[in-house]
């Protein structure tokens, strides 16, 4: 099914419950996390994602086929941030939850998803986009000009080396 065959749309809060299973399933597929811990992360996560659908801090995309099933989606997150050489503007912007369902996939329909995620930024002013790309992800990010950043992450639950 290419992704002629499909609508694309801008979520809603009743979206709630189908971005929460691409988060998990997002997860589930990189074998991050236990099944109580991906459990604990909806339930977490649920009240936050209501809260930024409702205030438009986090908009998503859902590609829906024929008989309105939600087969992938993706959203961006939009938080203050201090400004930065090259980006004059005091916020970012995160690209998160891009989701395909597996029998949905290398159909182009992440792409184009992802291309309403970046043209709608670009029309809202945005200089720069970021993201956190897992290894099936990454080709696609690459092929769209995305590019490795020097960004590093410590786990503070974990021993720190001294």
């Amino acid at each position: 099914m290419p992704s002629t065959d499909l609508t694309f749309r801008v979520a809603s809060l009743h979206d709630r419950d189908i971005i929460l299973h691409h988060r998990r399933s997002m997860f589930r597929d990189m074998q991050n996390g236990t099944e109580a811990e991906l459990d604990r992360m909806v339930e977490t996560t649920r009240p936050w994602l209501e809260q930024a659908l409702a205030d438009g801090s986090y908009r998503a995309w859902l590609a829906e086929d024929a008989r309105g099933k939600v087969v992938a989606g993706g959203g961006v997150l939009m938080c203050p941030w201090p400004a930065r050489p090259g980006d004059p503007n005091a916020r970012r912007a995160l690209i998160l939850n891009v989701y395909t369902e597996p029998e949905f996939r290398r159909k182009g329909i992440a792409r184009r998803i992802m291309s309403l995620i970046t043209g709608w930024l670009k029309e809202q002013g945005w200089h720069v986009v970021f993201l956190h790309a897992s290894d099936e992800g990454r080709p696609l990010y690459n092929s769209m000009g995305f590019t490795p950043t020097n960004e590093m992450r410590l786990e503070l639950t974990r021993p720190i080396p001294d």
